[in-house]
């Protein structure tokens, strides 16, 4: 008789123990921050050229801004058309993250006026506008 009381014992107290370990791990779980992860976006050319020799391999520095750790997704589009791969990038602390691209274009003798823009996909939707490309290459 005490041992199936003992064993009544265990087997309530484990129903309760599991029953608690849902609303225990509620309680414990944070909430994500209000408001939005990404501030802000921006593209620059990272080097001026005066007079290339084409076709040019163009580096864009970007810099994306965070509210707070995250993993954001990101790509880079083009006035012809193109989009580059998506990106996938975990950003470990809050403030400005440097991405970069590289676009090799233009012909010898040709003039280039084009435009490339970095997009952020997520957690918030949001672009740097449009970064104006032009150079005109030696012959």
């Amino acid at each position: 008789m005490v041992r199936s009381i003992k064993l009544l014992v265990l087997v309530v107290l484990a129903l309760v123990l599991f029953r608690l370990e849902p609303a225990a791990a509620q309680a414990m779980k944070k909430k994500p921050p209000s408001g939005p992860a990404i501030t802000g976006v921006e593209l620059s050319q990272s080097i001026k050229m005066l007079e290339p020799k084409c076709p040019a391999v163009l580096i864009f520095d970007g810099h994306i801004t965070t509210t707070r750790p995250t993993v954001v997704t990101y790509k880079f589009v083009d006035s012809h058309g193109h989009v580059w791969p998506e990106h996938h990038k975990r950003f470990s602390l809050a403030g400005r993250n440097g991405v970069s691209h590289k676009w090799k274009l233009g012909k010898k003798g040709k003039t280039v006026d084009e435009w490339v823009e970095l997009q952020v996909l997520s957690p918030d939707a949001k672009s740097s506008g449009k970064v104006p490309v032009r150079f005109t290459c030696s012959k």
